[in-house]
């Protein structure tokens, strides 16, 4: 496996375990609606995704030296912007049907954030998604 097909690797379990819980516990109702403890959970979670990105992409350069230092071949590029594509088309639809939590009564400004935030995880869990297909389809 090379370092790029790790990191998207990383990139997708991290991301899924980390937003997991925090909108795992936001949608529940375990965390009270605008209370600090929302706060301080969704800082906890980004610094433990900030953590284990870092950690874990250390270890995969580490595994993989002679992949982890070189430039990108023309198939990494092309895998690289094919899913930032896909990625991007999803990001404008997540943020085209924010219009809708938008105009629905009841919603406040926490739960728009909340809403967009979750746009821009899904849009990232699609991009590593579409790399890791790529890559074992040999793109």
């Amino acid at each position: 496996m090379s370092f790029r097909e790790k990191s998207a690797w990383i990139t997708l379990v991290t991301v899924a375990l980390c937003f997991g819980v925090y909108y795992g516990a936001v949608f529940s109702g375990a965390v009270p609606e605008r209370s600090m403890a929302m706060l301080h959970l969704g800082l906890i979670c980004v610094l433990t995704l900030i953590l284990l990105q870092v950690g874990l992409t250390v270890l995969a350069a580490v595994t993989t030296p002679k992949d982890g230092r070189g430039p990108r071949d023309e198939r990494e590029k092309m895998i690289q912007a094919r899913s930032h594509t896909i990625g991007y088309y999803v990001l404008m639809a997540a943020t085209g049907a924010l219009i809708i939590p938008t105009h629905m009564h009841g919603v406040n400004m926490i739960d728009i954030t909340n809403y967009a935030f979750l746009g821009l995880v899904v849009s990232t869990i699609v991009v590593a998604v579409a790399q890791i297909i790529m890559f074992r389809r040999g793109y």
